[in-house]
């Protein structure tokens, strides 16, 4: 194995965007100064001054992100003034200013509701600022290395790991990163698996490499390196920045400690990292390097660790055994509970105390004039490129393929759940569909032995039992996708917010898996019923617009997974969308004898077109019946010798069947599935660009 500074020297042919050269000055760093700022804080207004060319410590994360001598670029900080924002009419933010730099970790505290999150998603862009009523309320200035920026057109730049681990619980975390790799770099599948390598054995997944992410329902790697997985799958695209919320949530306290101790080293590589923490212990908060303090959106104390218990000292003293973030989110949260007016005295004092004025200004010195054009250090990192469309759709069928065939848990209910009701199926409706014409049998449609009510009762089984096979399709291969899509969701938001891959091939590619598994469960339906049952019609041409329903069917769910949030809500508009199309199947009530003020409904209903079009496969017989005869005889004649072919056409045309409409029916059940596709497509690329 390469060590990992010789392995960085493949990054750079590999990904799109160049590594950055991570020599910062280390002390600088230290000191509170951004790199290349004099102790007065700042360059006037002109171009940030050029930084010394010293060398951070040798850390995991140094060797594994640093590049060779040749790379002139510097590390980035990023600054904010003035920063407010308001949803809905509530104002979040309030007149924030603050600034992360290279060589620091900073810690993002705060009750809740203070607005820690809001924060991180606004600086990475990922809040969404415009709705139906216009643009959200986004008030003051966001600049990187002193130049200021459109934080949605930097986000790229920016590693984000959300609060909740959005990663497919059927890959590995080897996988996991590996695809986040493939779809940013480009290079041989030897250079990318090299780098992978490194990259677990950086973070300490190497024991867990190839064991399933898991999730409530698949047992696999443990909380801690899930979210270590995280980390990995977002710093693999060398991001400038990482931001993280709540990343020690549900880690037990050496989890966390080992999480943090990996993006302190990773700070030091001369990446800014900001992160949100609710309760952080004293080996935690101690590693920290600056801490951004909220309350109600505006700032109490933004400056070093070190420095947070000596600030609040003129309220309460810390006492020496305690934890300075401990004590000062109590003295906060306690004083709320009162009447609060020590808080708002501390915000008034926060503004007036030296540390908010150097920071303020050190922000507004080091920023060029509105005048000035981004350095070409800053411009080039806004470049980043991915993979054409066809990579795109080949490595996601690849993942979505694996995570079916390991779901095996869902894989066999689907199937077992198939051959179950197909026998039962087969069963219920043993010989239904050919009762109507067994000779052996009496009052049927067969001639000689018609009886008009005989054949009446028998079509009705034999319509029934299609009927009931069309809804067997609808419901076995919606409900999995409602079952399913919500908890993939969030994993799409996370990679598609980092422009990883575009709405369309990963459309495709749960398309491309899902239709030969949906092929697959109805031809098992049909082998283990076709004959139980008595049908008529083409094997093939039955499985087939059975698939169709389907996939048609699966489109559907798909589109109310994309519109709401979570698989329960999913669940509870399910009946909504599936049952009004077994009222107009003509099961319960003839299609003809449904109001016309609601007819225009079974232009959605893809299972009233399946069922036509799988009318006229089963009862093609009776068609072909009655047209041989009429070609050699007159209709009176016919009529009077195919009484129950004439009865059972008849009825056919009551359920709304036209022999004429085969091919408008399969083009209406084309379009329902391309439909629904896409419109679930666009509500998923609507949610898709923000985080909320």
């Amino acid at each position: 194995m390469r060590s990992p500074s010789a392995l960085f020297e493949v990054l750079q042919p590999l990904c799109t965007m160049p590594a950055d050269d991570l020599r910062i000055p280390l002390a600088e760093a230290r000191s509170g100064r951004s790199p290349g700022a004099s102790a007065s804080g700042g360059s006037n207004g002109a171009e940030p001054a050029a930084e010394p060319d010293v060398e951070v410590a040798a850390t995991p994360f140094g060797r594994l992100l640093r590049q060779t001598s040749g790379d002139t670029r510097k590390p980035l900080s990023m600054e904010w003034s003035d920063l407010s924002f308001s949803i809905g009419g509530k104002q979040i933010l309030k007149g924030i200013t603050g600034s992360i730099e290279p060589g620091r970790l900073t810690a993002v505290l705060g009750p809740s509701g203070s607005g820690k999150s809001t924060l991180l998603n606004v600086l990475a862009g990922r809040q969404r600022t415009t709705g139906p009523g216009g643009p959200a309320p986004l008030l003051g200035d966001v600049s990187v290395a002193g130049f200021k920026i459109n934080v949605a057109e930097f986000k790229r730049n920016i590693a984000y790991v959300m609060q909740d681990d959005s990663l497919m619980a059927t890959e590995t975390p080897r996988e996991c990163i590996e695809f986040s790799a493939y779809l940013k770099c480009l290079g041989s599948e030897g250079e990318r698996a090299e780098l992978v390598k490194t990259m677990l054995a950086t973070l300490g997944l190497n024991k867990c490499a190839d064991t399933i992410v898991g999730s409530a329902l698949l047992k696999g790697i443990s909380g801690g390196e899930r979210k270590r997985t995280s980390v990995g799958v977002e710093l693999i695209t060398n991001p400038k920045m990482m931001f993280l919320d709540e990343p020690l949530s549900g880690l037990d306290s050496y989890a966390a400690y080992t999480l943090v101790q990996a993006l302190k080293e990773l700070a030091v590589a001369g990446v800014p990292v900001l992160c949100t923490v609710h309760q952080p212990s004293s080996e935690i908060f101690a590693m920290f390097d600056d801490v951004l303090l909220l309350h109600d959106g505006e700032v109490v104390y933004h400056g070093p660790v070190e420095a947070l218990a000596t600030h609040f000292d003129r309220w309460e003293t810390c006492p020496p055994s305690f934890n300075p973030a401990d004590h000062v989110m109590f003295l906060l949260q306690k004083d709320a509970e009162t009447n609060g007016s020590r808080i708002a005295e501390m915000k008034s004092a926060w503004v007036e105390s030296d540390l908010s004025r150097s920071l303020c200004n050190k922000v507004e010195q080091g920023r060029a004039p509105a005048g000035n054009t981004q350095s070409a250090a800053l411009e080039s990192v806004q470049v980043l490129g991915n993979i054409g469309f066809f990579r795109q759709l080949a490595v996601l069928t690849a993942r979505e393929f694996r995570g079916t065939m390991r779901n095996k848990g869902i894989l066999a209910a689907r199937f077992g759940m198939s051959i179950f009701l197909a026998l039962l199926y087969g069963w219920l409706f043993a010989g239904s569909a050919s009762l109507g014409d067994d000779v052996k049998a009496e009052n049927n449609c067969v001639p000689g032995q018609f009886s008009a009510s005989g054949c009446s009762s028998d079509f009705q089984a034999h319509y029934g039992t299609i009927v009931s096979m069309a809804i067997s399709a609808m419901m076995g291969n919606a409900q999995p996708i409602l079952l399913s899509f919500p908890s993939e969701r969030p994993v799409f938001l996370r990679e598609y917010a980092a422009q990883q891959y575009s709405v369309a091939p990963y459309f495709l590619s749960k398309t491309l898996v899902e239709m030969p598994v949906v092929l697959a469960s109805q031809l098992v339906t049909f082998l283990c019923s076709y004959w139980l049952m008595g049908l008529h019609g083409n094997f093939a041409e039955l499985v087939i617009i059975s698939w169709a329903l389907g996939i048609t069917s699966s489109s559907l769910a798909l589109l109310i997974g994309c519109g709401v949030a979570s698989g329960q809500k999913a669940l509870q508009l399910a009946p909504l969308a599936l049952i009004p199309q077994m009222l107009f199947s003509g099961l319960f009530l003839p299609v003809q004898k449904i109001p016309a003020s609601l007819q225009w409904v079974k232009y959605l209903c893809p299972l009233k077109y399946a069922i036509n079009l799988s009318t006229m496969t089963e009862f093609h017989y009776v068609k072909a019946s009655i047209d041989t005869c009429e070609a050699i005889m007159p209709a009176a004649e016919c009529r009077a010798s195919l009484q129950g072919d004439y009865l059972r056409e008849g009825l056919i045309k009551n359920q709304g069947v036209e022999w004429s409409d085969w091919g408008v029916d399969i083009a209406i059940l084309t379009g329902l599935f391309v439909g629904f596709r896409l419109i679930a497509c666009v509500l998923l690329w609507r949610k898709g660009k923000y985080v909320f």
